[in-house]
Protein backbone atom coordinates (compact mmCIF):
# COMPACT_ATOMS: atom_id res chain seq x y z
CA UNK A 1 0.00 0.00 0.00
CA UNK A 2 1.19 3.36 -0.71
CA UNK A 3 2.49 5.01 2.38
CA UNK A 4 0.20 8.61 1.72
CA UNK A 5 -3.00 6.26 1.44
CA UNK A 6 -2.27 4.61 5.12
CA UNK A 7 -1.40 8.09 6.26
CA UNK A 8 -4.92 9.12 5.25
CA UNK A 9 -6.62 6.46 6.45
CA UNK A 10 -4.84 7.12 10.12
CA UNK A 11 -5.29 10.59 9.75
CA UNK A 12 -9.65 10.07 9.09
CA UNK A 13 -9.63 7.20 11.72
CA UNK A 14 -8.27 9.42 14.38
CA UNK A 15 -10.09 12.76 13.27
CA UNK A 16 -13.37 10.39 13.31
CA UNK A 17 -12.38 9.22 16.65
CA UNK A 18 -11.79 12.43 18.06
CA UNK A 19 -15.36 13.78 16.43
CA UNK A 20 -16.94 11.12 18.80
CA UNK A 21 -15.18 11.52 21.43
CA UNK A 22 -16.55 15.27 20.88
CA UNK A 23 -19.87 14.44 20.69
CA UNK A 24 -19.71 11.84 23.38
CA UNK A 25 -18.71 14.97 26.11
CA UNK A 26 -21.28 17.48 24.96
CA UNK A 27 -24.01 14.65 24.69
CA UNK A 28 -22.72 14.00 28.67
CA UNK A 29 -22.82 18.02 29.84
CA UNK A 30 -26.12 18.20 28.41
CA UNK A 31 -27.46 15.32 30.53
CA UNK A 32 -25.43 16.12 33.53
CA UNK A 33 -27.38 19.42 33.16
CA UNK A 34 -30.49 17.96 32.62
CA UNK A 35 -30.07 15.34 36.20
CA UNK A 36 -29.01 18.61 38.27
CA UNK A 37 -31.65 20.62 37.24
CA UNK A 38 -34.48 17.61 38.37
CA UNK A 39 -32.23 16.73 41.60
CA UNK A 40 -32.37 20.33 42.47
CA UNK A 41 -36.25 20.49 41.85
CA UNK A 42 -36.75 17.21 44.40
CA UNK A 43 -34.75 18.96 46.79
CA UNK A 44 -37.48 22.06 46.42
CA UNK A 45 -40.27 19.73 46.75
CA UNK A 46 -38.72 17.73 49.56
CA UNK A 47 -38.25 21.33 51.26
CA UNK A 48 -42.37 21.94 50.62
CA UNK A 49 -43.10 18.89 52.40
CA UNK A 50 -40.65 19.37 55.34
CA UNK A 51 -42.34 22.38 55.89
CA UNK A 52 -45.82 21.79 55.88
CA UNK A 53 -45.09 18.63 57.99
CA UNK A 54 -43.17 20.99 60.46
CA UNK A 55 -46.17 23.33 60.43
CA UNK A 56 -48.75 20.26 60.93
CA UNK A 57 -45.99 18.50 63.66
CA UNK A 58 -46.63 22.22 65.44
CA UNK A 59 -49.93 21.74 65.11
CA UNK A 60 -50.72 18.49 67.09
CA UNK A 61 -48.60 19.98 69.76
CA UNK A 62 -50.58 23.12 70.46
CA UNK A 63 -53.86 20.74 69.96
CA UNK A 64 -52.84 18.84 73.07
Amino acid sequence: MNDQIVVALIGGGVTLLVTLIELTRRQNNKDHASNANKLDRIAEKIDTVDSRLGKHFEWHAHKD
